[in-house]
């Protein structure tokens, strides 16, 4: 994946803000999927969340906020 300097910030800002290092690489494919508002957009929404109702991680919440939850309801 051949990402710029800006997007390669980006990722590293991101995995760095959400103390998601070990998840570098999919925060790398996420700043080439989405626009940087995107994700900023949704970085700001997870870092608002109160530590005690995050149920995994930050990073975790981050990942299902942009790639979004679809809840099938076992159909």
């Amino acid at each position: 994946m051949n990402l710029s300097t800006k997007q390669e910030q980006l990722a590293l800002e991101i995995a760095h803000a959400l103390g998601d290092m070990e998840s570098l690489q999919v925060h790398r494919k996420f700043v080439s999927t989405y626009s940087e508002d995107y994700l900023r957009n949704k970085l700001t929404k997870a870092l608002a969340i109160p530590e005690s109702q995050i149920r995994k991680s930050r990073g975790a919440l981050y990942t299902s906020l942009v790639v979004g939850y679809k809840h099938n309801n076992g159909r």
